[in-house]
């Protein structure tokens, strides 16, 4: 019995789960042969039962327990025999694309996320940074740049440099001021004197943005508000072809009015909501057996029977029913019905004119309201802009997992069998605005010197329905295929061809909007 006991223990001490059971068989093992010395041999023998008894519970739970450790080797060596890069890169969720697609939304922040450090991206030389500025303000290419990082990605100077150009925005004001600062000033003479020439140098710098939008010198710009946003486009911008045109989200009756005031014709960009609108106000007018041209409402309702009875085609039960279904519009379906188009030349220079004889520059603002001139954000200089760059704030987070392969290293674990993954971060201060030319550029310049890179963005409310804008646009433009215009050409350096062509494409999102990019393996995954 005594040897039986030693043999048993080495067995058992391995296996942790039946660590308890072991130390029970052992007690009442040493409990059996001291009353094997002391009792008759009918005890002893049910003493004997008993370690016999324990034997077979403690065999059964440590093959149990050994199943399991199989089963976890296995899962554990296959995993090391597998690819490195089977084990660890897989083929990231979303759209495989060559390039980022044009999304007009403009993002309030920006954060990438890597494996290799960013802090070549926050110690800026200055040289690098001297060279990038003059790049941008003159003009030259970004594609060059981001080459010039692909083909020697170990050349320092070079990824600051094109990270430099590919970060600067036009922006007038540089800086929004206050409500609070604004009342201050306003109740000083010196103060609004101030603020009159702070809103008279706004128009001109809208005008000069203006002229260069129609010299094909800058393809797009944008007026953003608190409330709203204005995207400005020049001919052949998201395929539009039939002339130029302006994109104002979330309008009100405030907006619409002082519109229709001025003469500036504009459409909705919801279609079906300006169908239903129709259908309704056609529903009200009196039908003459004579009005034989077929309209939506024959489409919703129309029928021979109501005809002959002389009755309106939409008095029937059913044709009102699917009218109050349809105008159950969606957050979407809102979203485009308060994103309104002007299109042709005539229409958005009555636009522009309006922006500049309105308070503030806000046709949407009451004449009580306190506010500063909205933001005028371009690729290009223009008159009184500010160059602005888009910093980066890097920082390095560690995680920290523990591990085990198999049961037998369940006891290593206290004793520090851990392994810890850096991730490196570089995020653009909250509430910027970053445009998508600025995202773009960025993401090639960090995708050329990083490698894989992660991208998260966070979008400005005020522009969400841009990207249904323009896609708006581009539809009415489709349609009206008997006229255009000369489309956007490259005429100035600000932009390469590769941007040019995205510039000009269809919009490819749709009413959609990015939210998230991945770049691996040469491909960005949206």
């Amino acid at each position: 019995s005594l040897a039986l006991a030693r043999s048993s223990s080495i067995v058992f001490v391995v296996v942790v789960e039946v660590y308890t059971t072991e130390l029970n068989f052992v007690s009442r093992m040493m409990s059996a042969r001291g009353r094997d010395n002391e009792v008759s041999p009918t005890k002893s023998a049910q003493a004997r039962d008993e370690v016999a008894n324990a034997l077979r519970d403690a065999t059964k739970s440590r093959t149990a327990n050994d199943g399991r450790g199989r089963r976890k080797k296995f899962a554990a060596d296959r995993g090391e025999k597998a690819p490195a890069a089977e084990r660890e890169r897989t083929i990231p969720k979303g759209e495989p694309c060559d390039a980022i697609p044009m999304d007009w939304t403009v993002k309030s922040s920006v954060r990438f996320t890597s494996d290799s450090s960013f802090h070549w991206c926050s110690c800026l030389g200055a040289v690098p940074v001297s060279e990038g500025l003059r790049a941008y303000s003159g003009g030259s290419a970004t594609q060059s740049d981001v080459d010039a990082v692909l083909y020697n990605k170990d050349d320092l100077a070079s990824a600051q440099r094109a990270l430099t150009r590919a970060s600067y925005s036009c922006a007038y004001p540089a800086d929004v001021l206050p409500s609070e600062a604004l009342v201050t000033m306003r109740s000083s003479e010196s103060g609004r004197a101030w603020l009159e020439r702070r809103q008279s140098t706004w128009s001109e710098a809208l005008v000069s943005l203006y002229g260069l939008l129609r010299v094909r010198q800058c393809y797009a710009f944008y007026v953003i508000y608190e409330e709203r946003t204005i995207l400005f486009c020049a001919p052949g911008v998201g395929g539009v072809n039939d002339g130029g045109y302006a994109v104002v989200t979330n309008s009100n009756i405030k907006i619409r009015r002082a519109l229709n005031d001025a003469g500036v014709d504009f459409v909705s960009a919801d279609e079906e909501a300006a169908a239903i609108e129709n259908a309704q106000k056609l529903k009200k007018q009196v039908w003459r057996p004579e009005d034989e041209r077929r309209t939506l409402l024959d489409d919703l309702a129309g029928d021979e029977v109501s005809r002959a009875n002389g009755k309106h085609p939409m008095e029937s039960a059913e044709a009102t029913t699917m009218l109050a279904n349809m105008d159950k519009p969606s957050g979407a379906r809102r979203r485009a019905a308060d994103t309104i188009i002007c299109r042709g030349a005539i229409a958005v220079s009555g636009l522009l004119n309006v922006l500049m004889e309105a308070s503030g520059g806000d046709l949407g603002s009451s004449d009580f309201e306190t506010r500063d001139v909205p933001t005028l954000l371009s690729p290009v200089p223009f008159a009184h802009s500010s160059m602005k760059p888009l910093t980066l704030n890097v920082q390095m987070n560690t995680t920290t997992r523990k591990e085990a392969k198999d049961a037998s290293s369940l006891l290593s674990l206290a004793s520090g069998n851990v392994s810890t993954r850096s991730v490196y971060t570089a995020e653009t201060p909250r509430n910027e605005f970053v445009p998508p030319w600025a995202l773009a550029r960025m993401c090639a310049v960090l995708a050329a010197k990083q490698g894989d890179i992660r991208v998260l963005c966070s979008i400005v409310p005020q522009t969400h329905g841009l990207n249904v804008g323009v896609l708006a646009a581009y539809d009415i433009a489709e349609r009206n295929a008997s006229h255009t215009e000369d489309v956007l050409i490259r005429e100035c350096a600000y932009y390469d061809e590769v941007e040019t062509s995205r510039i000009m494409a269809p919009p490819p999102l749709g009413s959609s909007a990015i939210n998230k990019i991945e770049y691996m393996d040469g491909m960005y995954y949206v």
